[in-house]
């Protein structure tokens, strides 16, 4: 159980658990949107009054657009917190539409997983930092395999290069010619 004591209800996150959060959220407000829709078409299916149903909608909205900004608001001290009192109307909203218990479990369940997760990511970070300096792992890859460290890439040979050689290069290609001929 040593997971629970990543779970946090206040604060800013760090960049990896914000990523990870804000990718829970917006997917959580698509979700609402699509269930305020579902819930209103449901409640005119049944012969239902439409005020309700317009109101089941616009309730979708208004959670939906709660989503939007708990995801826009995680760098604030109280970002975490927007995120969880969302949910928790998630939740409540399965009192009005039964399915969206199954929606307020699934991402429950990510944004648990978001918020264990990225602090395990960062950590992972900063001991990559600690061991081979702040370095992109490709470069260390290239290094290990005798690449030079100041040779050309593919990127700086083809900007190097003289644009009239490579216009050369394509009227000796066969592959690009646009008037050959054909011999079917």
């Amino acid at each position: 159980m040593s997971w629970l004591r990543h779970i946090r209800f206040t604060g800013v996150p760090g960049n990896a658990t914000l990523r990870l959060a804000s990718i829970v959220l917006g997917g959580l407000a698509l979700a609402l949107f699509f269930g305020g829709l579902v819930g209103r078409q449901l409640e005119l299916a049944h012969d239902g009054d439409t005020a309700l149903a317009n109101w089941i909608f616009v309730g979708g909205i208004v959670l939906s657009l709660l989503a939007v900004v708990a995801a826009g608001s995680l760098r604030r001290p109280w970002g975490l917190t927007l995120g969880w009192v969302v949910l928790a109307l998630t939740a409540l909203s399965a009192l009005v539409l039964t399915p969206m218990a199954i929606v307020a479990g699934l991402f429950g369940a990510l944004w648990v997983l978001a918020l264990v997760q990225g602090p395990k990511m960062e950590q992972m970070t900063r001991d990559w930092i600690a061991e081979h300096g702040d370095v992109h792992p490709d470069d260390l890859a290239d290094r290990a395999h005798g690449v030079a460290e100041n040779g050309p890439t593919e990127r700086t040979v083809l900007r190097d290069s003289d644009p009239t050689e490579r216009a050369g290069d394509q009227e000796n290609d066969r592959t690009e010619r646009t008037d050959r001929e054909d011999t079917t």
